[in-house]
Protein backbone atom coordinates (compact mmCIF):
# COMPACT_ATOMS: atom_id res chain seq x y z
CA UNK A 1 0.00 0.00 0.00
CA UNK A 2 0.80 3.33 -1.13
CA UNK A 3 1.37 6.07 1.89
CA UNK A 4 -1.35 8.40 0.07
CA UNK A 5 -3.45 5.48 0.02
CA UNK A 6 -3.31 5.13 3.75
CA UNK A 7 -3.79 8.95 3.92
CA UNK A 8 -6.54 8.74 2.67
CA UNK A 9 -8.39 6.00 4.15
CA UNK A 10 -6.88 7.55 6.93
CA UNK A 11 -9.29 10.79 6.89
CA UNK A 12 -12.10 8.87 5.34
CA UNK A 13 -12.25 6.49 8.78
CA UNK A 14 -11.93 9.80 10.58
CA UNK A 15 -14.75 11.51 8.60
CA UNK A 16 -17.08 8.21 8.99
CA UNK A 17 -16.85 7.80 12.65
CA UNK A 18 -17.84 11.18 14.55
CA UNK A 19 -17.71 11.84 17.87
CA UNK A 20 -20.14 11.46 19.84
CA UNK A 21 -20.30 15.04 20.69
CA UNK A 22 -20.97 15.20 16.84
CA UNK A 23 -23.78 12.76 17.28
CA UNK A 24 -25.09 10.56 14.76
CA UNK A 25 -28.75 10.50 14.92
CA UNK A 26 -30.60 13.22 16.91
CA UNK A 27 -33.98 14.76 17.80
CA UNK A 28 -35.22 17.84 16.51
CA UNK A 29 -38.10 20.01 18.08
CA UNK A 30 -38.42 23.60 16.37
CA UNK A 31 -41.70 26.30 15.83
CA UNK A 32 -42.44 29.84 14.83
CA UNK A 33 -43.76 31.85 11.85
CA UNK A 34 -45.29 30.99 8.43
CA UNK A 35 -45.50 33.47 5.63
CA UNK A 36 -48.03 31.91 3.30
CA UNK A 37 -47.44 32.66 -0.58
CA UNK A 38 -49.07 32.93 -3.84
CA UNK A 39 -52.41 31.47 -3.73
CA UNK A 40 -52.40 30.91 0.14
CA UNK A 41 -50.79 34.31 0.46
CA UNK A 42 -54.46 35.59 -0.95
CA UNK A 43 -56.41 33.09 1.17
CA UNK A 44 -54.44 33.48 4.62
CA UNK A 45 -53.07 35.49 7.10
CA UNK A 46 -49.41 34.77 8.83
CA UNK A 47 -49.64 31.78 10.62
CA UNK A 48 -47.48 29.65 12.64
CA UNK A 49 -45.91 26.10 12.19
CA UNK A 50 -44.40 23.48 15.10
CA UNK A 51 -42.14 20.45 14.07
CA UNK A 52 -40.60 17.36 15.37
CA UNK A 53 -37.79 15.26 13.35
CA UNK A 54 -34.87 12.65 13.43
CA UNK A 55 -31.45 14.22 12.13
CA UNK A 56 -29.26 11.30 10.62
CA UNK A 57 -25.74 12.14 10.42
CA UNK A 58 -23.16 14.57 11.61
CA UNK A 59 -21.52 18.32 10.63
CA UNK A 60 -18.48 16.59 9.73
CA UNK A 61 -20.09 14.63 6.89
CA UNK A 62 -20.87 16.61 3.74
CA UNK A 63 -24.46 15.39 3.68
CA UNK A 64 -27.06 14.32 5.80
CA UNK A 65 -30.81 13.43 6.38
CA UNK A 66 -33.81 15.00 8.20
CA UNK A 67 -37.38 12.82 9.10
CA UNK A 68 -40.07 15.68 9.80
CA UNK A 69 -43.33 15.67 10.79
CA UNK A 70 -44.67 19.64 10.71
CA UNK A 71 -48.50 20.99 11.51
CA UNK A 72 -48.79 24.75 9.73
CA UNK A 73 -51.25 26.68 10.71
CA UNK A 74 -52.96 29.86 9.01
CA UNK A 75 -56.29 32.05 9.71
CA UNK A 76 -58.62 32.58 6.45
CA UNK A 77 -58.35 36.68 5.85
CA UNK A 78 -61.48 38.84 5.01
CA UNK A 79 -64.08 36.29 5.97
CA UNK A 80 -66.77 37.08 8.22
CA UNK A 81 -67.22 33.83 9.74
CA UNK A 82 -63.39 32.75 10.30
CA UNK A 83 -62.28 30.17 9.20
CA UNK A 84 -58.92 28.47 8.99
CA UNK A 85 -56.26 26.02 6.81
CA UNK A 86 -54.31 23.64 7.94
CA UNK A 87 -51.49 21.70 6.32
CA UNK A 88 -49.64 18.97 8.29
CA UNK A 89 -46.39 17.33 6.29
CA UNK A 90 -44.12 14.84 6.45
CA UNK A 91 -40.68 15.07 5.05
CA UNK A 92 -37.32 13.81 3.74
CA UNK A 93 -35.14 16.21 3.53
CA UNK A 94 -31.23 16.33 2.86
CA UNK A 95 -28.83 18.62 4.56
CA UNK A 96 -25.74 19.89 3.05
CA UNK A 97 -23.06 21.00 5.43
CA UNK A 98 -21.66 24.28 3.95
CA UNK A 99 -18.87 23.68 6.83
CA UNK A 100 -17.76 20.80 8.75
CA UNK A 101 -18.33 23.23 11.95
CA UNK A 102 -20.94 22.72 14.56
CA UNK A 103 -21.77 26.17 13.88
CA UNK A 104 -21.51 25.89 10.25
CA UNK A 105 -24.55 26.86 8.01
CA UNK A 106 -26.32 24.50 5.87
CA UNK A 107 -28.58 23.74 2.90
CA UNK A 108 -31.89 22.14 3.08
CA UNK A 109 -33.89 20.26 0.24
CA UNK A 110 -36.31 17.30 0.46
CA UNK A 111 -39.99 15.96 -0.61
CA UNK A 112 -42.71 15.03 1.14
CA UNK A 113 -46.56 14.31 1.80
CA UNK A 114 -48.95 17.54 2.37
CA UNK A 115 -52.46 17.12 3.43
CA UNK A 116 -54.10 20.51 3.82
CA UNK A 117 -57.73 20.88 5.18
CA UNK A 118 -59.50 24.09 4.65
CA UNK A 119 -62.56 25.15 6.88
CA UNK A 120 -65.39 27.58 6.67
CA UNK A 121 -67.47 27.25 10.48
CA UNK A 122 -70.38 29.01 9.19
CA UNK A 123 -71.46 26.55 6.66
CA UNK A 124 -69.70 23.85 8.22
CA UNK A 125 -67.82 23.15 5.11
CA UNK A 126 -64.50 21.58 5.44
CA UNK A 127 -62.08 20.21 2.94
CA UNK A 128 -59.60 17.34 3.37
CA UNK A 129 -56.82 17.07 0.35
CA UNK A 130 -53.24 15.12 0.55
CA UNK A 131 -50.47 15.87 -2.54
CA UNK A 132 -46.63 15.63 -2.61
CA UNK A 133 -44.50 18.71 -2.11
CA UNK A 134 -41.24 20.01 -2.30
CA UNK A 135 -39.43 22.40 0.08
CA UNK A 136 -35.84 24.33 0.49
CA UNK A 137 -33.97 26.73 2.18
CA UNK A 138 -31.00 27.16 4.57
CA UNK A 139 -30.18 27.65 8.01
CA UNK A 140 -27.47 28.81 10.46
CA UNK A 141 -26.61 26.82 14.19
CA UNK A 142 -26.24 28.04 17.34
CA UNK A 143 -24.74 25.09 19.25
CA UNK A 144 -24.81 25.08 22.81
CA UNK A 145 -23.32 23.19 25.84
CA UNK A 146 -25.23 19.59 25.04
CA UNK A 147 -27.46 20.77 22.43
CA UNK A 148 -27.67 22.58 19.53
CA UNK A 149 -29.95 25.55 18.34
CA UNK A 150 -30.98 26.79 14.59
CA UNK A 151 -32.45 29.43 12.71
CA UNK A 152 -34.44 27.89 9.33
CA UNK A 153 -36.38 29.24 6.49
CA UNK A 154 -37.71 26.91 3.99
CA UNK A 155 -39.98 27.73 0.86
CA UNK A 156 -42.78 24.43 0.91
CA UNK A 157 -44.48 24.43 -2.62
CA UNK A 158 -47.47 21.68 -2.69
CA UNK A 159 -47.85 20.39 -6.02
CA UNK A 160 -51.51 19.80 -6.26
CA UNK A 161 -54.08 21.60 -8.55
CA UNK A 162 -55.27 25.15 -7.58
CA UNK A 163 -58.70 24.09 -9.06
CA UNK A 164 -59.20 22.07 -5.24
CA UNK A 165 -57.06 24.40 -3.27
CA UNK A 166 -53.95 22.02 -3.33
CA UNK A 167 -51.47 24.40 -5.12
CA UNK A 168 -50.19 25.96 -1.78
CA UNK A 169 -46.65 27.45 -0.58
CA UNK A 170 -45.45 28.57 2.65
CA UNK A 171 -42.64 29.94 4.17
CA UNK A 172 -41.74 28.68 7.47
CA UNK A 173 -39.26 30.33 9.56
CA UNK A 174 -38.20 28.52 12.59
CA UNK A 175 -36.29 28.71 15.56
CA UNK A 176 -35.38 24.86 16.65
CA UNK A 177 -33.17 22.98 19.04
CA UNK A 178 -31.32 19.65 18.19
CA UNK A 179 -30.93 17.38 21.79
Amino acid sequence: MTPRFIAIASMAMLALSASPAQSQIAIMVAGGVNAPVGTLGDLADLGYNIAAGVNVGATLLPIGLRFEGAYNGFQVKNFAGGGDVRVLSGTANAIFNIGRTKDAPYLIAGLGGYNRQLTLPPFGRSSNETVVGINGGGGLRFPLVGLTTFVEARYHVMLGDKSDATDYQFIPITFGIVF
